[in-house]
């Protein structure tokens, strides 16, 4: 069975291409580094392991969102994998807990169901597992989540062309999901609590609003896209790649919001994404 019959938004790792073996690398180094350095430190061999692939692929997920956010910025890919590594060593120390793996693949995920960088929509299985992590996560963790897929489906099928049954299903999946929130137990906080001190609280939002300057200058970049989708080799559309990097923005603030600094540890690689594509075009001056 081909790959594009069951997913329009997988992308395969090819090794051929030069940045692929570097990022491939790179995740291999830190998931070697850091399960050696918690040994060191006492950890035992399952619990380092577990932690040392939690860095890696929170990493690997700092580049992989940040190619999504900015597909012609290449190397700022590597300069979000540059400002994500510190705050793994800190979360390496016990001063902060380790990003939030499941709620940045997904915003991933809903970032590729919008800009369509392979060139293809969207699957039903796609559209489904989508939904079924925003429900898992949205219930768990934060309703932020959930909003977030039912955005990424309902704002594709608005820019068009328009799936009646993929809106359908984000309509029964917003629904649902506002049931079990309203009726369920309070969302976690990501391992921590929320910033509550004034200071504390000032200083986040002074970062994120920061980050989120930067990264408006990668927004208005996307006036101007070159890079070609991977299957269909055609322009991607500036209108869906900001879509997506709005979605992306709006999905950061509302955990930050809803979760203080514990939401913002949670999304650190997307956070990291977003600063280092702004500081790239303001470096290259586009």
């Amino acid at each position: 069975m081909k790959l594009r019959q069951v997913s329009g938004i997988a992308r395969p790792l090819a090794l051929d291409y030069r940045t692929n073996r570097w990022i491939t690398l790179l995740t291999l180094v830190v998931l070697i580094v850091s399960g050696l350095w918690r040994v060191l430190l006492g950890q035992s061999w399952l619990a380092a392991t577990a932690w040392s692939v939690t860095a890696a692929l929170s990493v690997f997920l700092a580049w992989a969102i940040a190619r999504e956010l900015d597909p012609d910025a290449e190397l700022a890919a590597f300069a979000a994998v540059g400002l994500t590594l510190p705050a793994l060593a800190a979360s390496g120390l016990g001063w902060m807990p380790l990003p939030d793996l499941a709620g940045l693949f997904l915003l991933m995920l809903a970032v590729r169901v919008l800009n369509r960088t392979t060139g293809v929509a969207a699957t039903l299985p796609d559209t489904l597992g989508l939904l079924a992590l925003g429900l898992w996560l949205g219930y768990q963790s934060s309703p932020v989540y959930l909003a977030a897929a039912v955005a990424a489906l309902l704002v594709d099928g608005l820019i068009g062309p328009a799936d009646r049954g993929r809106l359908a299903l984000a309509a029964a999946a917003a629904a649902v999901g506002g049931l079990l929130i309203t009726i369920g137990s309070p969302p976690d906080d990501f391992g921590g609590s929320p910033a509550r001190a004034p200071l504390v609280v000032q200083a986040l939002l002074l970062a994120a609003l920061v980050l989120s300057a930067l990264f408006t200058v990668t927004i208005r970049a996307a006036a101007q896209v070159h890079s070609l989708a991977d299957d269909t080799a055609d322009p991607l559309s500036p209108r869906r790649v900001r879509a997506g990097q709005l979605l992306a923005l709006l999905a950061a603030v509302g955990i930050l919001l809803g979760h203080g600094g514990a939401g913002l540890i949670a999304l650190l690689p997307l956070w990291a994404a977003m600063a280092a594509t702004g500081v790239y075009r303001l470096a290259a001056g586009r």
